[in-house]
């Protein structure tokens, strides 16, 4: 599914409301959410194409600040359908992770020392031996 540019300027201009600049960060628009991020979100799920299409189709001719409005307080789902593409496309943008500190996840190694016989918490367990009861049926066999 591909948006148009009219579709791609209502979109920038909806989210805008839901993400204006200020404090050092971009706007949603600014960060890129109408052009390569809204392409990024949707190869990533294609599902919320649809749903945004129809959100789109409810903005013409109205002001985006009334969409928004209108959409979270009458259509919830659809509301969460710009709200979950926005904010997915706006963190997808590197600079913007730059600015939150954000470097991605990756690799850390595990502590070998179980932590769970710190503070002697499994102490009197470990003091009491194995306690078990024979299962039936396999009396007096080796294993």
């Amino acid at each position: 599914m591909t948006f148009d540019e009219d579709q791609r300027a209502s979109l920038a201009a909806l989210a805008d409301v839901l993400i204006p600049a200020g404090d050092g960060f971009p706007s949603a628009s600014q960060a890129g959410l109408a052009a390569e991020g809204l392409d990024q979100v949707i190869s990533f799920q294609p599902g919320i194409a649809a749903g945004l299409m129809n959100v789109l189709e409810k903005s013409k001719a109205r002001l985006p600040a009334e969409v928004v409005a209108d959409l979270q307080k009458n259509d919830p789902a659809a509301f969460g359908v710009l709200a979950e593409l926005v904010a997915g496309a706006y963190f997808l943008n590197p600079l913007v992770r730059a600015r939150l500190g954000y470097t991605g996840q990756g690799a850390h190694p595990i502590d070998p020392h179980p932590d769970y016989l710190d503070d002697g918490l499994l102490q009197s367990v470990l003091n009491r031996g194995p306690v078990y009861r024979p299962t039936p049926g396999t009396a007096g066999t080796e294993h």
